[in-house]
């Protein structure tokens, strides 16, 4: 019956030890997962920006069409570059 109890009591501090360490690394997830969402949120920002930029500067050139047409190429490679990426990643 004493080595029931000592088993019961080894296991129970097994299982909080362990539900500590679970509880840090599911902390360092989120917190990981949170700044992830931001930085993506700020790439998609800053490309969309250098698009626009890159609109205006051609437009001066070119007419607004051609230059839509250029930055709408442009946008295109940099997102099929990105699919080409993460089918990599993924295989």
């Amino acid at each position: 019956m004493e080595s029931l109890a000592r088993l019961f009591v080894a296991a129970t501090e097994l299982v909080e030890a362990e539900g500590h360490m679970l509880k840090g690394q599911v902390l360092r997830l989120l917190v990981a997962a949170g700044l992830g969402l931001i930085i993506v949120v700020l790439v998609i920002a800053g490309l969309g920006f250098l698009l626009f930029g890159l609109l205006r500067v051609l437009a001066e050139l070119l007419t607004p069409a051609g230059a839509a047409l250029v930055v709408g190429a442009v946008a295109l490679l940099l997102a099929w570059g990105g699919i080409a990426r993460v089918r990599r990643l993924l295989r």
